[in-house]
């Protein structure tokens, strides 16, 4: 995959930083950015998965590193971006992908996952931006480096979802996150971007059950809200944070929104069973690594 935004001599980055890259969305942009040659530094708590995503990026033409990386525990965060910078140098873009949600209304949710939740989505992406920007800010003072920082979101920001009240207001949070950063960074050089997807295929909701997919779109069809649950395929979504971070230097992209086209009307049963397989990686493991 290459940057349709011109020659790689527009292009200043040299690092990226991918987290929640064992798999699905973060594996893909992982993939995307060692397309152009660089250096990507992959973090996830399943460290055998990451092994994989790094000879992905091999194939694809980048020079992986790999560490374990649990973004809810800053000490983690501080071991994974030491261990860059000693042995690479400083990351000059991250990419906040780490990310997970749970099916289910709020009243029925353990406190164990509302925290879950909370932790791995807004206070993982703000110890792992704090922790990047840190390092550049303070490597720009002698290399007058530019960068990017770049947020997954969910297109559920800008409507109510039900059963998964908790994960959108989490990325309500990022959003605001990212729009009180890009003011704060004015004059820096370090762009921030949000990526707001729509659904995607992955190993989000991989360890949901069927049955409690359906019975979840169904309660959409109940109160009236109409989707085709279509999915987009990971490759579309890296290609949109690539095309954020390769943008000309002096142009900023703050916002892409990428969602799956519609299609005809099938059987409305059928409809919502094939929805709720069709976007489901095939994988035994739980759903870090995308949002």
């Amino acid at each position: 995959m290459t940057a349709p935004w011109g020659s790689e001599s527009d292009v200043s980055h040299s690092i990226a930083v991918v987290t929640g890259a064992s798999a699905g969305v973060g594996r893909a942009i992982a993939e995307a950015f060692a397309a152009l040659g660089w250096t990507v530094a992959v973090g996830a708590r399943r460290v055998d998965r990451l092994e994989e995503t790094a000879e992905a990026i091999r194939t694809a033409g980048g020079t992986p590193f790999a560490h374990r990386l649990d973004v809810t525990d800053a000490d983690s965060v501080e071991a994974f971006f030491a261990a860059l910078e000693a042995e690479v140098g400083v990351a000059d873009v991250l990419v906040n992908n780490a990310g997970l949600g749970y099916l289910g209304a709020v009243a029925e949710t353990t406190p164990e996952r509302l925290e879950t939740v909370v932790e791995t989505n807004l206070l993982g992406a703000l110890l792992c931006t704090r922790r990047f920007l840190s390092a550049l800010l303070t490597h720009q003072v002698d290399h007058d480096a530019d960068g990017d920082v770049v947020f997954i979101s969910s297109d559920s920001v800008h409507k109510p979802v039900p059963h998964m009240i908790t994960y959108g207001a989490t990325k309500v949070a990022v959003e605001y996150l990212a729009s009180g950063l890009d003011v704060e960074l004015t004059g820096t050089g370090i762009r921030v971007s949000t990526v707001r997807l729509g659904p995607t295929v992955s190993e989000f909701n991989t360890a949901w059950p069927v049955e409690d997919m359906v019975a979840f779109m169904e309660t959409y069809e109940r109160l009236g809200i109409k989707e085709d649950f279509n999915y987009i395929p990971v490759e579309h979504v890296a290609l949109a944070v690539v095309n954020a971070v390769t943008a000309p230097r002096g142009t900023k992209i703050s916002l892409l929104s990428v969602r799956p086209e519609s299609t005809r009307s099938q059987d409305e049963r059928e409809r919502w069973r094939t929805a709720a397989t069709q976007g489901r990686a095939k994988t035994q493991d739980g759903p870090e690594g995308d949002t």
